[in-house]
């Protein structure tokens, strides 16, 4: 993953799913489909609407036209509104946009690849505020509503020192502490490793980093102030690395910004350690524990929804990091000569 975790929604034909009492020639009904997920720690604020639709061909050939997916430019109003009790203090009209998302997803999908919707805005959200979600369908008067409150920020432990994986000869388990946010459940761990590569023959410098993934953890309650930590052992960190990295006898690679030898800064580097969060909200943890998704990156559709009169979910998210950390001389020593990752290349610090 070299981008901040997004949404990231596949929408399956789940309103056709198998029913014997299902029928056909029933009245339509409007169902409009909403997933957003409010994130204050990013620009951009993005919610899917789709349409939830019923016609004369199979629907494997409506997903294939556009028409059938998404609702028309002019359609819908989608506001959010920002409450203090019952006092609204912002109002914020989402934007129709297209995109290429879906075309740009990397994974196969039956829906059309013409394009895709979004309803966007860029206004800066308020943590204080309540933010209430609300769609009208001008053709047809249909209305939906949802709320949702945002994420307190995220308190990560600095700890002490340095990051220690490896000293006095041996494997070293490092501790990352959090304290729990108000309004959320999930919370999703992230090392990125960072490091230097530069060509030994042309002298050529790439910024490049690694990510993994740890298992999701679940605080007990939303209040906020539990104290929750991950174990990281200094053996599958290297392990991570020798996996994650091929060996490459042309290019010399460093990891602590410090240790660059002279070459030229970059916007993009931070050194080091970083550890992110993938944060979400009460709403949607109940969506992945009830639909028994594997984790923040949800794909699937909803059989729980928080959609007033429609299909959906409507929550919150947090991207949050720490950054900046260092790996201890010893832990940056065992990259360049430890026997797991000894031939790729890292220079003795």
């Amino acid at each position: 993953m070299k981008k901040s975790t997004l949404l990231l929604f596949s929408v399956l034909l789940f309103i056709f799913s198998c029913d014997s009492d299902f029928d056909v020639n029933a009245d339509w009904k409007e169902s409009m489909v909403v997933y957003g997920l409010l994130d204050q720690s990013v620009d951009t604020q993005k919610v899917i609407i789709y349409k939830a639709f019923l016609g004369n061909q199979s629907a494997y050939a409506l997903a294939q036209e556009i028409d059938s997916i998404y609702y028309g430019e002019n359609d819908l109003e989608v506001f959010l509104y920002g409450l203090d009790g019952e006092d609204t203090i912002q109002t914020i009209a989402l934007n129709y946009t297209e995109t290429n998302n879906r075309n740009h997803s990397g994974s196969d999908t039956i829906f059309s690849l013409e394009k895709s919707v979004e309803y966007t805005t860029t206004e800066k959200l308020d943590p204080e505020l309540v933010y209430h979600f609300y769609a009208l369908n001008l053709n047809s008067g249909n209305e939906v509503r949802s709320s949702t409150s945002l994420i307190s920020p995220l308190d990560i432990n600095e700890g002490f020192g340095d990051v220690i994986f490896f000293k006095n000869n041996q494997y070293r388990t490092y501790k990352l502490k959090w304290r729990s946010s108000a309004n959320a459940i999930s919370y999703k761990p992230i090392l990125r490793f960072y490091y230097i590569e530069k060509d030994v023959f042309t002298g050529e410098v790439s910024y490049k980093f690694i990510e993994k993934e740890y298992a999701e953890q679940s605080s007990v309650n939303a209040n906020g102030g539990q104290q929750m930590e991950l174990g990281i052992s200094g053996e599958s960190f290297y392990y991570f690395v020798k996996n994650s990295i091929s060996p490459n006898e042309n290019v010399e690679r460093i990891n602590a910004q410090e240790l660059d030898d002279g070459v030229s800064s970059s916007d993009n580097w931070l050194g080091g350690i970083e550890f992110r969060f993938v944060v979400g909200g009460e709403e949607i943890s109940q969506y992945i524990s009830i639909n028994n998704l594997p984790n923040l990156l949800f794909q699937d559709p909803p059989t729980y929804t928080n959609i007033e009169n429609g299909l959906g979910i409507f929550s919150s998210r947090l991207n949050a990091s720490l950054s900046y950390k260092k790996l201890e001389v010893q832990s940056l020593s065992e990259l360049s000569s430890g026997e797991t990752t000894n031939e790729l290349g890292f220079i003795v610090p």
